[in-house]
Parts: C-alpha cells; sequence; structure tokens
C-alpha cells in the first residue's frame, strides 16, 4: 500500500505543480480500493451518487500585478488563471478563495523563484530527457492507479479533466528534470538501492497486504427496534436466500430487492480487508469460501446475505518485487525535501514584494 499511496501523492504533486495550482494534495491516495457503503461499512456514510457541484456565485480576481520577485512581476493573468483553475476544479466558493489567495500568491513566488534559479544555471534538459521522465510519470501513474482502484485510468485524459494542459504538464516536467539536475550538482545524493533496502528491512508492514475478501451482498433492512419487524425482515432474508442458493442469479436479485447503495452494481462491495465493515458483517465475509453464500447474517442494519467472490491470503512483498518502485519514491521523497530547503533559500536571498490589495 505504502508504494500505490506515493506512486500516486508524487504524479499529482506534479499534475498540481504544473500550473502552480495551490489546490491541497493530500498526503495519502485514498484508502479505499472499493465503494464503502453505510450497510456494512464502519465509516456510517452512505456512498455518495455521482452530482454536479453547485455553481458558484461569484469569483475573485486581480486587477493588477500580486507580486514581484527579484524585479518580475507575477501579473493579475497568472494569478487569475489559478483562480479559474481551482473553480473548475473544485467549484470553491468565493469567501474560501479569497482566504486562499495569498497562498495562491506564495505558490506563484516558490514557482516564479525555482523558474529563474533554472534560467540562471544553465541547466536546459534535452527533449529526450523530458520525453523519458513523462512516460516514467504516466507509466507510474497508470499502473498505481489500476492498482488502488481497480480500473483504468488514462494519464492524458486525468490531466486534461484537471485542467491542465499538455504543454503545461511537459514545462512541469522539464523544470522537475532541471532542478533535479540543479540540487544533485548542489551536493543532493539521492538514495538508492541500498537505502530502499534498509528502508524495506526497517518498514515490513508497509509491504504486508492483508487478507482481504471481494464480496457482495443483499440487504433487508431494518429501521425500527421492534422484535416483530425484525423477524418479518428475516423471514423475507430467508425467501432471498432460498432464491439465490436455489438458482437465481444473486446479482440480479440484489439489484432487485436490496435494501443498499450497492443494489446498482448487483450487491458488489469490492474488495476489502479486516476492520473495514461493522463486525458481523466481517466475521460472516471471512468465514466464507470463494461463491460460498451465507445464512441471513444480521448487523445494526438488517439482515445481509453475504456472498463471497474472491479471496487472497496475507502476502508480503518480496524486497524484488518493489525495489525499483521503491527507490524511485525515495528518491522522489529526498527531491522534494531538498527542494523545500532549496527554495527557503532562495526565499532568503530574493526581493519578494506582495500586492494583496490589487486582490478584489
Amino acid at each position: 500500500m505504502f508504494l500505490k499511496k506515493t506512486a500516486l501523492t508524487s504524479i499529482l504533486a506534479l499534475l498540481l505543480a504544473a500550473c502552480s495550482s495551490s489546490a491541497a494534495v493530500p498526503d495519502e491516495a485514498p484508502d479505499s480500493d472499493a465503494p464503502q457503503y453505510r450497510s456494512a461499512s464502519l465509516d456510517g456514510e452512505e456512498a455518495p451518487a455521482a452530482q454536479a457541484q453547485p455553481e458558484s456565485g461569484g469569483t475573485i480576481a486581480a486587477v493588477g500585478p500580486v507580486a514581484s520577485v527579484n524585479g518580475e512581476e507575477i501579473s493579475a493573468e497568472e494569478f487569475n488563471s489559478q483562480v479559474a483553475m481551482l473553480q473548475a476544479q473544485a467549484q470553491l466558493p468565493p469567501e474560501l478563495l479569497q482566504q486562499m489567495s495569498s497562498q495562491i500568491i506564495e505558490n506563484l513566488i516558490d514557482q516564479r523563484l525555482v523558474n529563474q534559479a533554472i534560467d540562471e544555471s544553465g541547466v536546459e534538459p534535452t527533449a529526450e530527457e523530458v520525453d523519458a521522465r513523462l512516460q516514467e510519470y504516466r507509466e507510474e501513474f497508470e499502473t498505481s492507479a489500476l492498482e488502488m482502484y481497480g480500473e483504468e485510468i488514462d494519464f492524458d485524459e486525468y490531466i486534461a479533466q484537471a485542467g491542465i494542459s499538455p504543454e503545461e504538464i511537459r514545462e512541469s516536467v522539464y523544470q522537475a528534470v532541471a532542478i533535479e539536475k540543479i540540487l544533485e550538482a548542489d551536493g543532493l545524493e539521492l538514495p538508492g538501492e541500498d537505502e530502499a533496502q534498509t528502508f524495506y528491512n526497517e518498514n515490513p508492514e508497509a509491504f504486508t497486504r492483508g487478507e482481504e475478501v471481494t464480496a457482495r451482498h443483499i440487504l433487508v433492512r431494518v429501521d425500527s427496534e421492534n422484535p416483530e419487524d425484525w423477524e418479518t425482515a428475516r423471514q423475507e432474508a430467508e425467501e432471498l436466500h432460498a432464491r439465490v442458493t436455489g438458482g437465481d442469479d444473486f446479482a440480479d436479485v440484489a439489484r432487485e430487492n436490496s435494501d443498499d447503495g450497492s443494489a446498482q452494481a448487483g450487491g458488489d462491495l469490492g474488495s476489502f480487508g479486516r476492520g473495514r465493515m461493522v463486525p458481523e458483517f466481517e466475521e460472516a465475509a471471512f468465514s466464507l469460501q470463494v461463491d460460498e453464500i451465507s445464512e441471513p447474517v444480521r448487523s445494526d442494519f438488517g439482515w445481509h446475505i453475504i456472498q463471497v467472490t474472491e479471496r487472497s491470503d496475507e502476502e508480503v512483498m518480496t524486497f524484488d518485487s518493489v525495489k525499483e518502485q521503491l527507490t524511485r519514491e525515495l528518491r522522489n521523497q529526498a527531491l522534494q525535501e531538498s527542494l523545500g530547503t532549496y527554495v527557503a533559500q532562495l526565499r532568503e536571498e530574493a526581493e519578494i514584494e506582495t500586492y494583496p490589495e490589487n486582490i478584489q
């Protein structure tokens, strides 16, 4: 899980950096490998249906330069471009954008400092180097997304939906390669296989994939404390159990009868490990063999009929299987830490002025 999370986080950070966005990048990609439903999940939240975001009633805009970095102005157009991208991605209300305006300016300043440092260094990555790094990011993103979410996510389509053009992402990759060269010339020693082996040895839990099952269910919901209501629901669950064990297709019966958000997916809950579902549901699910169907199981939500469709035992990934990606991730982390220190130094030496009064 460590590798999948850090890979996605690194790529998402790159995507946002392409436009100097101030949108927050989560520390981790989502833990969930499958939809979570209120009828089984411990989080108590019904899986939301996709909905359009409400339109904002307005926005903020710069009417003049928002900062000056070593004599170079950061224009109103640059600031407004960031605001427009944030609006397109998240439909943020004007009040929140106003609160974020100073962070947007600071991010633009950091980006300008890095650009100036690259220009002054004379470092010019070749087109071949940029192509190779971009392809590396593309493959890493698509592989990690497939492992995390069980579906293919096209890298180029993803960045387009994020409002980032191919030219912008290529420029960001160019900058990433250039700044890496600068930092290495400045003394940065990037981790190698030995450091990766040490990390692997010291963090075994990060490379252990716990026992998981893939399951689907039918829920006869009970929203009452009346024993008679529970008995009536149990009898209905018994009838549905007889149908799915008697030859009726489980998914069809779930779609037609389950009182749960997973019904439209034929009751499919995806894959989950221990500690993710309510105890009664978990105990029953992990006791089943593949294709076995449980008797009706009672939880606080009602009566469940559960079928396990896949199982995977706990697995420890070997060092050889993770060596390449782990080394790359440790290098990325070292680069990010070094870059933070480098930008802080650039700030100390730079002449920076900000003009928040030009934001309305």
